[in-house]
Parts: C-alpha cells; sequence; structure tokens
C-alpha cells in the first residue's frame, strides 16, 4: 500500500499520469519520494525518475513541453532538470544495474528499498550536505541492515564501502536549515537520527523494530 499522504495529491496525479506514458515507461521513481510512498515517514514534494537505459534528452525535453509545459531549468547528456506544475522533476540515465524489481502499484513504478538504499549511500559519499539523504538512510534501517545497504551498494556501484561508510557518521557538511516535514504531528528532531545512524554502525546486522 502507498502512503499516499506523504506527496501533495496533485504531485501524485502528475506522478500518475507520467507514469502511464508510454514514452517514460523505462523511467523508476527514486530517492526521499519514492521512499516516503513506500515507508510514510516524511513529506517529499519532487519526482526523481531514473533510468538504466540512455535516452536523447532533447527529444524526451521537447515531448515534455508540448504534452506537459515543462519549465525546463537544465539539460546535458541524458539528464534533464525542471518543473511541471509546479512540481520539481527530474530525468536521470543513471546506468547501474537495479539489483531488485522495482515495486509497482497503482501503475506507479518505485525503486526497491535495497536500490534507494545503495542510492543514499552513494549519495552522502559524494556530498554530504542534504539532511533529507541521513533521515532516509536512518529510517530504512527497519527493513535492511547497514551491513545489507553496504552489500547493496557495494554491488551496484562496484565500489568500496569505506567512503560512504564514514559519511554515515560525518555531518559537519549538512546543512541543517533545510525545511524537514514528517508525517505526524512529532516535530523534526535530529537527534534521534544521529542516535540511529550511530547504533547502525554499532550493529551493522541489525534490522531495527521502530522508526528513529
Amino acid at each position: 500500500m502507498l502512503h499516499k499522504e506523504t506527496v501533495s495529491p496533485s504531485t501524485l496525479e502528475l506522478l500518475t499520469t507520467l507514469m502511464k506514458d508510454c514514452r517514460l515507461k523505462h523511467f523508476v521513481l527514486v530517492g526521499g519520494t519514492s521512499l516516503s510512498l513506500q515507508l510514510g515517514h516524511r513529506i517529499s514534494v519532487d519526482l526523481d525518475l531514473f533510468s538504466d537505459l540512455s535516452f536523447d534528452e532533447s527529444e524526451l525535453s521537447s515531448y515534455l513541453v508540448e504534452n506537459y509545459d515543462l519549465e525546463l531549468d537544465f539539460i546535458s547528456r541524458s539528464t534533464l532538470k525542471g518543473e511541471i506544475r509546479g512540481v520539481q522533476i527530474d530525468c536521470i540515465s543513471h546506468q547501474y544495474p537495479w539489483l531488485s524489481p522495482c515495486v509497482e502499484e497503482d501503475v506507479i513504478r518505485l525503486a526497491s528499498p535495497v536500490d534507494i538504499a545503495a542510492m543514499k549511500l552513494n549519495a552522502i559519499a559524494g556530498n554530504g550536505t542534504r539532511i533529507k539523504d541521513f533521515i532516509d538512510l536512518a529510517y530504512l534501517s527497519t527493513l535492511l541492515s547497514l551491513g545489507e545497504m553496504l552489500e547493496a551498494y557495494e554491488h551496484k556501484y562496484k565500489a568500496n564501502v569505506i567512503m560512504p561508510l564514514k559519511a554515515l557518521t560525518y555531518w559537519e557538511d549538512i546543512n541543517f536549515d533545510e525545511p524537514i516535514r514528517m508525517l505526524g504531528s512529532a516535530p523534526f528532531k535530529w537527534k534521534k537520527i544521529e542516535k540511529r545512524l550511530l547504533q547502525m554502525q554499532k550493529y551493522p546486522q541489525k534490522r531495527f523494530d521502530l522508526f528513529p
């Protein structure tokens, strides 16, 4: 069951429409919005659509402009970023193997938690400024142990796990001014995330029963 309350009705409507479009059939929703729809832990606002295939960015851009009134912000090889109906959308060719089949619910294709975990570790290894990446990894600990996440990262990117392992508890570069909206009435508390990340390193084979 999707946690549809984690996105606005207009975002969900746009996502559903895009997922039904045969021109976008190779794209899968990844990132925080994908995880939020599966876990129900926080509000998410943007759509990151990744494909493991290359695509013609100019052709896709023209199609999205013509059919969805895309306001293009950035375009480069196999990458385009812009806004549709007030929703930020990225279409990116991410040519690394999917570790698990995508989860498909209500026509929406979502990256599996194991793929999201690998991608989040890759994100913090390369750029440790985004607080949402750390939050998502902390909440993923209820589905996967840190050991399983690191194994997924290693298999997906064929890279050494030292960098993401160190990055997991290196917080000096995080932008703590970024607004965070958790689901429910409780305010966001970084200390809970910090505690869980440390627990994950201390007990790398443990899957936690409760959210941070």
